[in-house]
């Protein structure tokens, strides 16, 4: 019987696997070049819309980094990146992870297959908060600090 962490890791690759569409390059590893990222996003989302996000390293994709949602991703990426310019503790643990590549999922409430966990409800912040509760019995180097519940 497949214990709990690999029924949740199965959720969680279920659920990517079925918005990989969504799934873009981000950055290609090395320094972070913030204009060649957004010009990225900007080309992947041209229209903003209220969306989750899973962030990624490209050679782990369905070991998220990261979760979040934004009304508008470039807008709220535009500050992620102006946060990683500066160095505290923090940002040292999101700068460790751009020297590899890393893809970004942004999934428009609008484009949702259905909710991580069955059964539960398909809003971006359910959805969310599904997927940081996923990603965090999964991976222990999940950034996420806020929006897990213990």
């Amino acid at each position: 019987m497949p214990d709990d962490r690999d029924r949740k890791r199965t959720l969680l690759l279920d659920w990517l696997s079925a918005h990989d569409t969504h799934r873009m390059a981000l950055h290609d590893g090395g320094p972070i070049e913030s204009p060649r990222i957004l010009t990225r996003l900007r080309a992947a989302l041209p229209a903003p819309e209220e969306s989750v996000y899973v962030f990624v390293r490209r050679d782990a994709p369905t070991m998220p980094l990261y979760v979040g949602r934004a009304t508008q991703p470039v807008k709220r990426w535009e500050g992620h990146l102006r946060s990683l310019l500066k160095s505290t503790a923090r940002t040292e643990a999101w700068q460790v992870h751009f020297q590899h590549p890393l893809d970004l999922y942004v999934v428009p409430v609008t484009a949702m297959q259905g909710p991580p966990i069955p059964c539960f409800p398909v809003t971006v912040g359910a959805v969310e908060a599904q997927l940081i509760s996923l990603a965090q019995d999964t991976n222990p180097a999940l950034l996420n600090h806020e929006g897990v519940r213990r």
